[in-house]
């Protein structure tokens, strides 16, 4: 074992640059570590750069141990990048040998000083730039040979992708690509924030490269604008970029713009950036016909150096690089996967999750992994649905309770933000349909209640103050994210008394709109600015008042944070901003998972009021943003895989969760998924757990007596194996035929919220199938439990004892009505190692038993994998106490269950390198439960 203490000294920073810049460059650890040059040996080497480059005096031995210091530290990184869910699958195509940036007057640098000054981590910036280099190895410098590059790089909802984006063109741009084509959604207030964005964030006094941005480019662009007045070549220190809408017009135009100049056009290595890419530009017309929808077919037009009507070409661009960005890659990957498409087929990326995110994970909880959710969601009942109702069809003026307790808890915070000192703006969003007037009614009856309540607004708001800061406390909110960033820093709720002076000047000026001054200037004011944001608030009414949102510039500081509640359908689904957001009302009736998990604005990061959001849904979203999250993470495992057994996303396409009877909620749109079947949706490579029970006596009792019956069946446990700590604490059978675990998991009732389980026989018939093909071995099962049996804590059965775990209830689990539905919820059965209980070390590789010493729990698949269980099912049955406590300082409640629970997780295997068994089989969706009408306005094609 090295002992590095003393290799950490400051004296060796630049050997560990040199180090480090070596491999960035493309040389390996074992090039590294031997001699630099043909003409002087190690020796030699290191005494030249210690007379040179003021290098310390560096032995051999003391060499080759800072290298593998740098290479440990940078597998750790790697490691690290991995858990927070950053990887990327690639073909077998371009691999540019670039390296990070590090003249100090790089734009890259001095793009990354200015995320380190706007509050960025260090750690999150460091993550930002391996991402970059990352992707930027897979684009191409030179096309004129080749294809363009396609890849896909999936972020997540309000997590700052438009800072990955920046950067990506900031390292592009130093390493000589010189035009940017940045295509933004379809609603032209949100290019123009993304444009200023991208200006501000690129141009930068100390860089050594200068920026243009040039808007709404066409053949018939003015003088200085025109690609012949524009400097491509190789010497120039100028980089352009254009922020275009997904609009036919402007795409025709563009393509125009970019082919009149050959010699230009041929100097020019593009990157195009396609943001939100499965909006506006997935090909809705038949996949398998010559026809495309307008917007697609302009964007592959783009993408492939055609005209702009879809013709061959005379000549190439110097280089043309597709990359789309997205949160939801649903369509990208379903739509269609030909040659001439937006598929992928050079490479997939994921980007990490930061520990200061808050996404759908984190808030909504994924039944086997680290998080259980946090208990922000509350419920709109049936009567306040119908209160909406009325409301939107100008029946009814009386706002409902729930509507009224969230805007209640925004004054609130509002308040409380403020006595602390803060500036930057607070918001409410209120969406609850799509439609205009609806909006308008909404908002006429919201202005009427603030405006006549008077001081009994006050009081509602301290019931309400106090009601929630109990519900949700600071202890609470450590648990339920345990390894949040800033857990150190987080600031508790001031007591109301500190709070009702601010709540009485905020009530005492009218709710309101922005309004235009004599000068014309957008004015602010104390109070709450209520905001109407749709279509046809595009200008200042009648009475000088401005609708829409519109935040003050980041550069004018108010005296008080001002307060904004914002009412609004379409505008607000997707990449607009909602500054300060802290209480969402969320009514919308949505059946598309993409469509759903882009109106989730509440994502993203709230450092400094991490304890404040709050959510009011309709049971039934929360139980559709519950599957969003668990849809999300798979997808984002299924990359991780495929990244480990090295499958190439041009032979491999990456599968997306599908539940076919699950008919509250289907993955996209049925014409943007039209290759879907090509795209294997099945079972494998997933767990699936019971963490919903029915509250009955009866059937858990009877749940229990089916698997002792089971258990017992199974004859002797096989021998434990203490060389492996994780099987001590349970009973292992192998070999046990799927026959056996059909009938005891057909036999065994299921809580009916669990979506999986509650459609049974279609996961059995399709592992049926698999078995009969040979493709998958008979089970193996685990009865895992507690590591000390005590006598009031076991499970007897005739052929082995197990300790009962302890699961604690999670919450309760509201109705649409609003009332409690009888169902324990525990959140997690399943411990993270517990999959490794049946892993016999005896005859293992040493890399398997290596894994067994330090146990990452991101890659229990992979050991099993290499374990050779990599076709292996397993079967994990766990008894619950029923008298089982939370821990000392946790929040949650006692079980308190009538019975014992039999608690049931099935490990389905994914595929093997070198295989295609996965790829071959997969659970069709059935047409009966896609439903052709849609709630929602799709794409803007035209």
């Amino acid at each position: 074992m090295l002992d590095y203490s003393s290799l950490t000294n400051i004296v060796f920073d630049a050997p560990r640059k040199w180090i480090t810049d070596r491999f960035q460059r493309g040389h390996s650890w074992e090039e590294i570590k031997n001699t630099p040059s043909i003409n002087s040996t190690l020796e030699e080497f290191l005494l030249r750069r210690e007379d040179e480059d003021c290098w310390p005096h560096i032995s051999v031995p003391t060499w080759l141990d800072l290298i593998d210091q740098q290479r440990e530290a940078y597998l750790r990184m790697i490691e690290a990048d991995i858990r927070r869910g950053q990887a990327l699958v690639i073909d077998g195509t371009s691999n540019n040998v670039v390296y990070t940036p590090d003249g100090e007057h790089s734009c890259w640098q001095q793009y990354k000083l200015k995320l380190l000054s706007n509050g960025f981590a260090e750690e999150t910036v460091g993550e930002i730039e391996r991402a970059t280099l990352k992707i930027l190895r897979r684009l191409s410098a030179d096309t004129t040979n080749i294809d363009s590059i396609k890849g896909l790089v999936i972020g997540n909802v309000q997590s700052g992708k438009t800072a990955n984006m920046a950067a990506l063109m900031a390292m592009a741009a130093d390493w000589g690509w010189n035009m940017f084509i940045v295509l933004s959604g379809t609603i032209d207030n949100l290019r123009i924030q993304t444009q200023n964005r991208l200006l501000d964030d690129l141009n930068t006094d100390g860089s050594n490269l200068t920026w243009i941005c040039l808007e709404h480019l066409s053949k018939s662009s003015p003088a200085g604008s025109r690609a012949q007045d524009l400097h491509f070549n190789e010497s120039s220190r100028t980089r352009y970029f254009t922020v275009s809408l997904k609009n036919a017009s402007r795409l025709y135009k563009l393509i125009q713009w970019l082919q009149k100049d050959r010699n230009k056009a041929e100097q020019m290595k593009i990157i195009v950036i396609d943001d939100e890419a499965d909006q506006a530009g997935i090909n809705t017309a038949a996949v398998d016909s010559n026809e495309r929808k307008k917007i697609n077919k302009l964007i592959c037009s783009l993408a492939n150096g055609l005209t702009e009507n879809a013709g061959p070409c005379s000549f190439k661009y110097k280089a043309m690089n597709y990359i789309g960005y997205t949160a939801t890659p649903y369509a990208n990957i379903l739509n269609e996967s030909s040659r001439e498409s937006l598929y992928p087929r050079n490479f997939i990326a994921t980007l990490s999750v930061s520990k200061e995110y808050f996404g759908p994970q984190q808030i909504f909880g994924i039944p086997d992994g680290n998080y259980n959710g946090l208990e922000i969601i509350r419920t709109v009942s049936d009567d306040d649905l119908d209160s909406i109702s009325n409301i939107h069809n100008g029946i009814g003026t009386e706002i409902p309770d729930s509507l009224k307790d969230s805007i209640c808890w925004f004054i609130c915070c509002v308040a409380a933000r403020r006595i602390n000192g803060h500036k930057k703006p607070i918001s409410m969003l209120i969406h609850t349909s799509q439609r205009v007037q609806h909006h308008a009614n909404l908002s006429s009856a919201i202005e009427s209640w603030f405006n006549s309540c008077g001081e009994k607004l006050t009081s509602r708001c301290k019931v309400v103050w106090e009601n929630e800061t109990v519900k949700f406390t600071i202890d609470q909110f450590k648990e339920q994210y345990s390894d949040y960033g800033l857990i150190d820093d987080l600031n508790d709720y001031p007591p109301f008394e500190s709070i009702e002076k601010e709540i009485k000047d905020i009530i005492s000026v009218q709710l309101r709109p922005t309004y235009l001054n004599d000068e014309g200037e957008i004015t602010y004011h104390q109070g709450i600015h209520l905001c109407v944001d749709n279509s046809s608030n595009n200008g200042i009414n009648d009475e000088n008042e401005y609708l829409r949102l519109i935040y003050p510039d980041k550069d004018k500081e108010l005296p008080k944070a001002p307060a904004f509640l914002v009412i609004g359908g379409a505008t607000l689904s997707r990449g607009l901003t909602i500054e300060g957001l802290v209480s969402t009302f969320f009514l919308r009736s949505v059946r598309q998972a993409d469509t759903l998990m882009q109106m989730g604005r509440w994502f993203g990061y709230r450092r400094g009021y991490e304890l404040y959001p709050r959510i009011w849904l309709t049971d039934n979203t929360q139980r559709q943003f519950e599957y969003l999250a668990i849809l999300d993470q798979e997808l984002r495992d299924e990359i991780h895989m495929m990244e480990v057994r090295g499958l190439r996303p041009d032979e491999y396409a990456a599968r997306v969760r599908n539940t076919p009877r699950l008919q509250f909620i289907r993955i996209t749109a049925k014409n943007r998924m039209q290759s879907a079947i090509d795209a294997e949706m099945d079972f494998s490579g997933s767990f699936n757990q019971t963490y919903l029970f029915d509250n009955d006596k009866m059937i858990q009792e009877t749940n229990l007596a089916k698997g002792k019956r089971f258990i017992e069946s199974l004859g002797t446990p096989a021998p434990r194996k203490e060389c492996n700590s994780h099987s001590a604490n349970a009973a292992v059978w192998y070999n046990v035929s799927f026959k056996e675990v059909e009938k005891f998991l057909l036999e065994f009732k299921f809580c009916n919220r669990l979506s999986v389980f509650n459609d049974i026989n279609t996961l059995l018939s399709w592992v049926r199938q698999l078995v009969e093909e040979g493709k998958l071995t008979n089970w193996n099962v685990v009865f895992a439990g507690k590591k000390n049996i005590t006598d009031d804590n076991v499970w007897e059965l005739t052929n082995c004892k197990i300790a009962k775990v302890n699961r604690t209830r999670k919450s309760t689990i509201p109705s649409d009505s609003g009332t409690e539905i009888d169902v324990l919820n525990i959140g997690v059965l399943r411990a993270p190692t517990d999959i490794l209980a049946d892993v016999d070390l005896d005859g293992q590789p040493q890399q398997v038993k290596d894994m067994f010493i330090h146990i990452d729990e991101t890659k229990v698949k992979e050991i099993r994998m290499n374990a050779g269980l990599s076709s292996t099912p397993q079967l994990l049955l766990y008894c619950v106490d029923k008298d089982s406590q939370p821990l000392k300082e946790s929040q949650r409640k006692p079980l308190n269950a009538p019975s014992d629970l039999l608690g049931i997780c099935i490990n389905i295997p994914g595929g093997r390198i070198g295989t295609s068994y996965v790829a071959k089989v997969c659970v069709r969706l059935d047409p009966v439960f896609i439903d052709d009408t849609d709630l929602d306005v799709q794409d803007n094609d035209l």
